[in-house]
This record gives C-alpha cells, sequence and structure tokens, in this order.
C-alpha cells in the first residue's frame, strides 16, 4: 500500500508503486512514474513527465524534472 501523507499534492495522472512513501507537503505532477521502494521527501517536487525507476530516493526540497537553473541554458 503506498503511503501518501494527507498534506502531498499528487496527481491522479501520476503512477505510483505501491509501496512508494511520500513525505508532506511533496508535490507529484502529471504523468510522472515511481517505482518500487522509492521514498519523496517532504517538500520534494517531481515534475511532469519524470520518471523514477526502483530504489531511489528524493530529498526534502528537492526539485527533479525541472528547468535547469543556468541562465545560459537554450532548449
Amino acid at each position: 500500500m503506498t503511503n501518501i501523507h494527507r498534506t502531498a499534492l499528487v496527481s491522479d495522472n501520476a503512477t505510483i508503486a505501491h509501496d512508494v512513501k511520500v513525505g508532506p507537503y511533496a508535490v507529484i505532477e502529471d504523468h510522472v512514474e515511481i517505482g518500487p521502494g522509492c521514498e519523496v521527501s517532504a517538500h520534494a517536487v517531481i515534475k511532469q513527465g519524470t520518471r523514477l525507476g526502483a530504489r531511489n530516493r528524493i530529498f526534502e526540497h528537492a526539485v527533479l524534472g525541472g528547468e535547469p537553473q543556468d541562465v545560459k541554458f537554450q532548449r
């Protein structure tokens, strides 16, 4: 059973394995895939389209899948 904190915001369009732990105030956007054994800590954000395999730990305040913070970045 997935353990999602009541204050976490998890999209209905995300695919999350049965044993994933999601901490308080974490945000998981649309079309995110999170594999088994993962843990998403408090205030972490996983942006749209990100895929995580098995047994990853995302620490507090991390942001995965967004635009880089390099001001020279060009798409």
